[in-house]
């Protein structure tokens, strides 16, 4: 048990010395059962429970009672009118029942104990006294349940009794605080009731009663994942906290068979991203990242979530296009009192922060992440790209853009920061419920650095390459974070309403330099980028939730839920500036990595061959979703039951996507540079008003049209589930889910041409499922599931467009000629709980895919020898594996210390026919981005009285097929195993209301490599982080 703060032995009493002092206790009789209610570890006050038919409404101290008759009991929890759960117990003419209650993700996971009316169990009682005036413990109080058993206060104002079970009556007494009472104080077995009082010297009081909070040994999220009916891992708000997660992606790295690539896309069963769906409440989203089909999942900030489900197995209910997993992020709902939090920290990279480096000037407001109008596309600009007029010369190219964007700055970097605030309040109550409210802001601002070495390769026979490019990467981003999220909600007894309203923005400040050997003619080239990336994500949702009983309900027990979504994904490119400065030219091979072994930087000059460039571009996506599900429950017996579920979901959506690009291009007689820009690498020196005044440089619209597109897609599907169940012996869920899906894209015409592009992906399939849990014993059950699905493309997958990916820098280019993914997958776990948070859990899986869409990687030759990616359909490819999971709790003889150990392992083999470009299969190989090993270790330490976290986190992936050559003389790029190591400490300075943590994440510094034939493509090191932080509770 923690405490506020540390106690000693000083101020506590055993259950021996109750028993000793004859202590008079009001047991629970006979026939009475006792609920208690928790959530997050705080008493819940709108959860409705049902107990033969006969309803109540917890207390707000989370309580409530019921008088019951000797036999089996049925018992169903509804919160705000959506069933919660249900549970069956026994009791006889002398037994009495306590139900301990956790509500997990707004499900009611509980625990019955029975006991006869006259046999003992003991919980513990503790708290503190608070003084109003000074804020500190009092000492010295004299707290009492009898006259012959009493304690003293110690000098934090802390007690603690271990008691029987049953209702107590209370009394304080201080010399100078007065006299205290509080009534039918109510401890469980088993459970640790702690109550807070704030006493003030104003004299005596009878507090009638106080909120309790109870910490049951239950590890809720295991309850949750053992209560599910599909294949499920689930993350709970209180893992956020320990682990020290910012967003939705940091958590779900610690899942069983989960990796996160490029810190926010989820990888699950080593299937890439693009096979998971990741849902928000259940809502299907639109992505800000046009790289990726999926919502990147950093832009979630941990504030506006409870908790994360990720289903494994699929069920009629969720998208059919979850081959890998369906991820549903919850988001926070209202507290019933006021409740505040303030979180802070200061992070520092190794080698970046603190040294000074070269980025794009920038100013105002950019600092929050808004960039200036300086940065926008002019109307001359616009109108220059839609005209046959492609040329503009003098003092109108001078003006075409703002040549100021073009200055760099040198800049010591900074301290990476996050600020957090929460608030949360009831708005009123009313006679049928109560109006909430939850508010959460958060503004962050990061920096990382890649320094990789980079190489490519030609081949020159007999399955032999030879060394190409060789240079040095560069990349340092600056992301800012700003995110505001506001739930309002009223919850009533048999109906729950709520409004979820959500602005995230991401901006990236992407400045990246190569310096090296490039190209056909092995040239020394050094490349400078500087691009401005506006990622924006709004979001309105409404959900429902309402609970119909038979008697309102054509005679059937209903659950119904709804939710409207209307959501906009943008991402805004102002102006992103590129160009290169040529060296000496044909430098010769030595098959070694030295690229500057000569350094010419200072020596290059501006490339009178690859002009300047400045592109803008703009993507929005607008989507409506819509979804209505229901749950009926047809037939009820002592033995079994028979419900269904149904429902149907909608979404529409509208992409447009704008693209313009300009060059500056030497307009002088022999078309070379002037010798007084010779050896000057600083473009805002040379593009001047004068040079384009003079005649020096024009500017031309180089715009192509392909790169401009807009694109529909219109989802409609229906699904029926039944769900039959022999209690404490077997469940069964079948499902049909009909999907009609078409998406359409129309890229701009060539105003000169008039052709354009159009590509067409459409679908109309059932998919069916089934999910069998079978308990084998008490705290052993297997489940079965098998279920078909789909993997379509995404608009930029199929739009013909050329596009860098924000994340990895990396080229891409779109595929019209894309289709359609089919997967069948069957799943086998068994799962054995051996306690109520201790878990074995071993899981066999396969999955066949027809037409499998993998990525592959090319390079194009030129000046500078292009890598750019695409994704392609392959041939048939089956991947299968085994999951093996554990959670133990280890004891010692002293109950100062806590030490959990968990874990996962993921062994993985994969194949796919690799198809030539005939079409016919020319080899068989792993799938792309498929590792043959996960693997995470979690080793938690807490020393109970002083509320100090250890916590070290291990993540292992192994080796992976990066990405496909599509040049059949050269190997695949193969991505390295890697592990990494986190740690992090937690120190209580007043429990519950203010801590610190430290975390050192990356500590060894784990390297990433990816190679080609056994050598090199890619080799970095991306430092390690250390940051401290700050939570205050108020």
């Amino acid at each position: 048990m923690k405490s506020k703060f540390a106690p000693s032995l000083f101020g506590a009493i055993s259950f021996v010395s109750v028993l000793s002092a004859g202590l008079s206790v009001t047991q629970v009789h006979a026939g009475e059962t006792v609920f208690y209610v928790t959530e997050d570890g705080k008493p819940v006050s709108d959860l409705a429970i049902t107990v033969d038919g006969k309803q109540k409404l917890v207390r707000s101290n989370g309580f409530i009672s019921f008088e019951v008759d000797a036999g089996n009991h049925q018992v169903e929890f509804s919160q705000l009118g959506e069933w919660a759960g249900d549970v069956e117990f026994k009791t006889s003419a002398d037994q009495n029942a306590e139900v301990q209650v956790e509500l997990v993700a707004g499900e009611a996971l509980a625990e019955v104990n029975v006991f006869a009316e006259d046999e003992t169990a003991t919980g513990t009682l503790s708290g503190y006294l608070i003084s109003d005036e000074t804020g500190a413990g009092i000492v010295g109080a004299v707290v009492s349940l009898t006259k012959e058993l009493s304690v003293a206060t110690n000098q934090q104002g802390y007690f603690e009794f271990e008691v029987p079970r049953g209702a107590y009556e209370v009394m304080i007494d201080h010399k100078e605080y007065g006299k205290r009472k509080i009534s039918n104080l109510r401890v469980l077995a088993n459970v640790a009731t702690e109550v807070s009082i704030d006493m003030s010297m104003s004299g005596d009081g009878i507090i009638e009663e106080v909120v309790a909070i109870g910490t049951y040994v239950a590890d809720t999220v295991t309850a949750q994942e053992r209560d599910a009916s599909a294949v499920l891992d689930a993350i709970g708000s209180e893992q956020f906290s320990r682990f020290g997660d910012s967003s939705a992606a940091s958590a779900l790295k610690r899942v069983s068979g989960v990796t996160i690539a490029d810190g926010k896309y989820a990888v699950v069963r080593g299937l890439n991203e693009r096979y998971t769906t990741v849902t928000f409440n259940g809502a299907n989203l639109p992505s800000p990242d046009p790289s990726r089909r999926v919502v990147p999942l950093d832009i979630f900030p941990s504030g506006l979530i409870s908790g994360i489900n990720v289903q494994k197995s699929a069920t009629a209910d969720r998208f059919s296009d979850s081959a890998g997993a369906s991820i549903d992020i919850l988001s926070k709902e209202s507290p019933d009192a006021f409740s505040g939090k303030l979180k802070a920290s200061l992070g520092f990279v190794d080698g970046v922060t603190g040294s000074s480096q070269e980025v794009q000037a920038s100013s105002g407001m950019e600092v929050l992440g808004f960039g200036s109008d300086d940065r926008e596309l002019t109307s001359q600009a616009k109108s220059l790209s839609n005209a046959n007029k492609q040329v503009v010369t003098g003092q109108e190219a001078a003006d075409l853009l703002n040549l100021s964007q073009l200055e760099t700055e040198k800049q010591n970097i900074r301290p990476d920061m996050s600020l957090e605030l929460s608030l949360g309040d009831v708005i009123a109550e009313v006679d049928s419920g109560i109006f909430t409210y939850k508010w959460t802001g958060k503004y962050s601002n990061e920096w990382n650095l890649e320094e990789s070495e980079r190489a490519t390769y030609d081949p020159v026979g007999n399955g032999d390459i030879k060394e190409a490019d060789e240079y040095i990467y560069k990349r340092l981003t600056n992301d800012i974070m700003l995110a505001t999220g506001l739930t309002l909600s009223y919850q009533g007894e048999d109906s729950n309403l709520y409004s979820n309203t959500m602005m995230l923005r991401q901006t990236q400040n992407d400045n990246v330099f190569t310096q090296g050997i490039r190209g056909e003619n092995r040239d020394f080239i050094v490349e400078k980028e500087f691009a401005w990336r506006e990622r924006e994500f709004l979001m309105q949702q409404f959900v429902g939730n309402h609970y119909f009983p038979m008697e309102s309900f054509a005679g059937l027990e209903t659950d119904l839920d709804w939710a409207l979504t209307v959501s906009q994904a943008s991402l805004d490119s102002p102006d992103t500036r590129s160009y290169e400065f040529f060296g000496p030219t044909n430098i010769a091979t030595d098959d070694k990595f030295n690229p500057l072994a000569v350094d010419y930087t200072n020596v290059s000059d501006l490339s009178e061959e690859n002009d300047p460039i400045r592109e803008f571009s703009e993507l929005t996506d607008d989507s409506t979703d819509l979804y209505l599900k229901a749950n009926t429950l047809l037939l009820s017996t002592d033995d079994y039951e028979l419900k269904t579920q149904y429902g149907f979901s909608t979404f529409s959506r509208k992409r447009v996507a704008d693209s313009y690009t300009y060059q500056y291009e030497i307009a002088t007689d022999n078309e070379e540079l002037p010798s007084e820009f010779e050896n000057n690498q600083t473009i805002a020196d040379i593009l001047t008003d004068d040079a384009f005044v003079s005649g020096m440089y024009n500017a031309k619209s180089n715009t192509n049209y392909e790169n401009s597109y807009e694109g529909t897609w219109d989802y409609s599907a229906f699904y029926v589930q039944p769900r039959f169940e022999i209690y404490d012996l077997i469940s069964a869920e079948v499902g049909l889910r009909l999907e009609d899906s078409k998406m359409s894209l129309e890229t701009k015409k060539d105003p000169n041409t008039g052709s354009n592009v159009t590509a067409d992906v459409t679908d109309n399939d059932a998919y069916t499922s089934l999910n069998v849990t079978y308990h084998l014993h008490d705290d052993v059950q297997a489940r079965f599931a098998y279920y078909n699905s789909i993997n379509r493309p995404d608009f930029r997958e199929v739009a013909p467009a050329q596009f860098t990916d924000p994340v990895s820098g990396d080229l891409y280019q779109g595929n019209p000629r894309l289709t359609s993914s089919t997967v069948n997958n069957l799943d086998l776990r068994f799962e054995y709980y051996f306690s109520d948070n201790e878990s074995m859990t071993a899981a066999v899986f396969r999955k066949d895919f027809a037409d499998i869409i993998e990525r592959t990687v090319s390079i194009v030759s030129g000046s500078s020898n292009s890598t750019v990616y695409r994704y392609d359909n392959g041939g048939d490819a089956f991947a299968q594996g085994l999951e093996l999971g554990f959670s133990k709790d280890i004891s010692f003889d002293n109950s100062f210390v806590g030490l959990k150990v968990s874990g996962n392992t993921t062994l993985i083999d994969s194949e796919v026919e690799a198809l030539n470009s005939s079409g016919n299969i020319s080899a068989i190989r792993q799938m792309q981005g498929q590792p043959d090993m996960l693997a995470n270790l979690q080793l938690e330490a807490d020393e109970l009285e002083s509320g100090r976290e250890y916590t070290l986190v291990l993540n292992y992936t192994g080796e992976s097929l990066d990405s496909v050559s599509a040049n059949e003389q050269l190997p695949d790029f193969m991505k390295a195993s890697r592990a990494v190591l986190d740690i992090s400490f937690k120190q209580p300075i007043i429990f519950d209301e203010l801590e610190i943590k430290a975390s050192i994440k990356n500590i060894t510094n784990s390297e990433v490599l990816i190679e080609q034939g056994g050598r090199m493509i890619k080799k970095y090191k991306p430092g390690s982080e250390f940051k401290l932080g700050m939570t205050y509770n108020f």
